[in-house]
């Protein structure tokens, strides 16, 4: 078959189960797994369209194909995800970093650039790590910071272990396993968290790739959503450290105005709010003697 029409066909498949919105999402996840097949780079494939597919790559490419329209994560499928401009492996056992990700590593960037210790060192502490690609996007893009990545989970942890090495940070990332802050050894400046926020009666109603893929304890967020939230903003203050300080956590949907309560209140300083791209408050800030 030539390259071009097993690609629609495939595109045209992922559309009907709804792996994909529609053609050109389609397409695309179809241009990545024949990557993924083939050993080829996107833009390769693009190229070859024109070209007869080996039989040897066709049942490679169908078998991953298959997976994706079972709903796994494309992520999971292809072994990686970017974010930040970075490539992060990721796998069972840990969230695939989403948009909202990105907004939480550039306000973080942001709180750890403007801290008045900017020009010497500013300790930084990612909760709930995940394959660490807050903590990783931090640390690279800002030199004068430390960081320190916790999660309770230690699959989560040896995905964040390798993707560390990738990035060649293991000299200012230090990975630790516990609960919340339990591991975390000294005081810091900035934290930062991307806790689950999803209230346990929404989850049946997640996208398939993430209700019955991703891992339950990262998403479920309890009775309200905010049960790992509340627990953080209670306890943060013994862990920051007593002069410029700043705090900022991912939230869900409608969860913003509460959180930013809680939070300017256990921090002592105002909440500020960062929203998505879509125009929703997703990051909630406070900061204290910047």
């Amino acid at each position: 078959m030539i390259l071009r029409a097993l690609l629609h066909d495939a595109a045209t498949q992922l559309v009907a189960t709804r792996a994909a919105g529609d053609l050109d999402e389609g397409r695309l996840e179809a241009e990545l797994l024949y990557g993924a097949a083939a050993g080829l780079e996107r833009t390769q494939v693009i190229a070859r369209g024109s070209e007869d597919v080996t039989p040897e790559v066709s049942g490679a490419f169908e078998a991953l194909l298959a997976r994706r329209l079972a709903r796994e994560p494309l992520a999971y499928i292809l072994g990686r995800r970017e974010c930040y401009g970075m490539t992060f492996e990721v796998g069972r056992g840990v969230l695939v970093p989403r948009p909202e990700t990105e907004l939480l590593i550039e306000t973080t960037l942001a709180a750890v650039r403007e801290h008045p210790s900017a020009r010497r060192l500013v300790r930084v502490v990612d909760v709930g790590t995940g394959c660490g690609v807050v903590a990783l996007a931090v640390a690279w893009h800002a030199p004068n910071a430390k960081l320190y990545a916790l999660d309770r989970a230690t699959a989560a942890l040896a995905v964040a272990g390798r993707n560390r090495t990738r990035f060649g940070l293991r000299d200012r990332v230090v990975l630790l396993q516990g609960d919340l802050f339990d591991a975390l050894p000294e005081r810091v400046e900035v934290v930062t968290a991307n806790l689950p926020y999803v209230p346990t009666v929404e989850l049946e109603a997640l996208a398939p790739e993430v209700r019955d893929w991703e891992p339950a304890w990262a998403l479920n967020g309890g009775k309200d959503g905010l049960e790992m939230i509340r627990r953080l903003i209670y306890c943060v203050p013994e862990y920051l450290a007593s002069g410029p300080r700043a705090v900022l956590l991912e939230v869900g949907d409608g969860q913003a105005t509460k959180v930013a309560r809680l939070l300017a209140a256990a921090v002592g300083g105002p909440a500020r709010l960062h929203a998505d791209l879509a125009g929703r408050p997703r990051v909630v800030e406070v900061r204290v003697g910047y």
